[in-house]
């Protein structure tokens, strides 16, 4: 079987002081901050915005935080993402802290004020993520890490590859196996079409020498109803959170056949893609993105922020109890980090077919349309 090797995310880990539990470590605290969420389901960070929200308000980092989604921003440049309804752009209140997503006291809350707020006194992000990424060259609008400042990479979350426990594909030897015999007749689900899971599938595809434009890919609007489809024979194999996956697993009703990371899971009896000589380790990840248009300043307390909540005992936790791999990177090497990424995405999106071109200039005609 003739493989060839790919490399998609290579996810270092790093591992900052921690500080006592309910302390910040030291830096400015942000009076109000907005963490901005793009509304929209199917891809595993959903509801994040509330978990940072609560982190960062626990952890002392902002006085008051509040979760806002954001409608319609996957598929579009992000660029108006960061104008909150009912606020000023520049500066403005706190929000109703009567809003569920609104966290913090009255004291963070003041007057709106006609000069530019700094990021120090109202700060507002917005959370990003693969898929983001994905819609992004889909859509055909302007590359996520040229809309906005980049300013962190948080948590990774990993794949697995699985197979009814009935299953004929009893190891991956079967299902690269079948790959080859006739991609187009093994259909594969996972969630939304373009996102994390179908990239994995082309970039597998890929490294196994198949054709990519040939493999079948069942994309759903969540990944139970590819679970579903999967028990009632509509799929052969499925690709998604291997956290999500493993109680399936474990209670039997899934046979693992690979997982997506660079070492094998706790709980899952499956070997990594790099121990099957597919070269290749990827991880869903979701990160944090600033105003275009941030001052030097403003860029440089937003990493540091960054930077500390990923050194609080509460983030720490949060991802432990979620199964998430923190995968922080930060300023310009997250920049430097996630353009290489949005590149190899686009490029893997042109050959399962959803882009006319791999080409990063090609506005207006680089998107298959309907």
């Amino acid at each position: 079987m003739r493989r060839r090797g790919f490399f998609a995310l290579a996810a270092g880990t790093a591992l900052l002081a921690g500080c006592a539990a309910g302390d910040a470590p030291a830096g400015t605290v942000v009076d109000r901050l907005f963490l901005l969420e793009p509304a929209a389901d199917g891809h595993g960070w959903d509801g994040i915005a509330r978990r940072l929200a609560s982190v960062m308000v626990r952890s002392g980092l902002a006085r008051t935080v509040m979760a806002v989604d954001r409608p319609g921003v996957l598929g579009s440049a992000p660029r108006d993402a960061f104008v909150v309804p009912g606020v000023p752009d520049l500066a403005g209140a706190a929000g109703d802290p009567g809003d569920p997503g609104h966290l913090g006291g009255p004291e963070a809350s003041g007057a709106p004020d006609a000069s530019r707020a700094s990021f120090a006194r109202e700060g507002r992000l917005l959370v990003t993520a693969m898929p983001m990424v994905a819609a992004a060259e889909i859509a055909n609008t302007t590359a996520v890490v040229e809309a906005a400042t980049p300013l962190a990479r948080l948590a990774g979350d990993w794949l697995a590859l699985v197979v009814p426990a009935g299953s004929r594909l009893r190891a991956f030897e079967d299902f690269a196996a079948a790959l080859h015999r006739d991609p187009a007749r093994l259909t594969v689900g996972g969630r939304l079409e373009g996102g994390s899971d179908h990239v994995l599938y082309g970039m597998i595809g890929k490294c196994l020498g198949v054709d990519t434009r040939l493999l079948e890919y069942a994309g759903y609007l969540v990944a139970e109803d590819a679970a579903e489809a999967l028990r009632l024979g509509r799929v052969a194999a499925m690709l998604g959170s291997a956290r999500a996956l493993l109680p399936g697993i474990s209670a039997g009703r899934l046979r693992p056949l690979a997982v997506s990371s660079g070492v094998r899971i706790e709980g899952i009896d499956a070997p990594t893609l790099m121990e099957l000589d597919v070269r290749l380790e990827y991880s869903d990840w979701c990160g944090l993105l600033g105003p275009r248009d941030m001052s030097p300043g403003d860029r440089q307390a937003a990493v540091a922020l960054c930077e500390r909540l990923d050194a609080t005992p509460h983030w720490r936790a949060l991802c432990a109890a979620n199964g998430w791999s923190r995968v922080f990177l930060g300023g310009d090497d997250f920049r430097r980090w996630l353009s290489t990424e949005t590149g190899r995405t686009r490029g893997v999106l042109h050959e399962l077919g959803l882009l006319t071109s791999s080409d990063t200039t090609c506005w207006g005609s680089c998107v298959r349309r309907p």
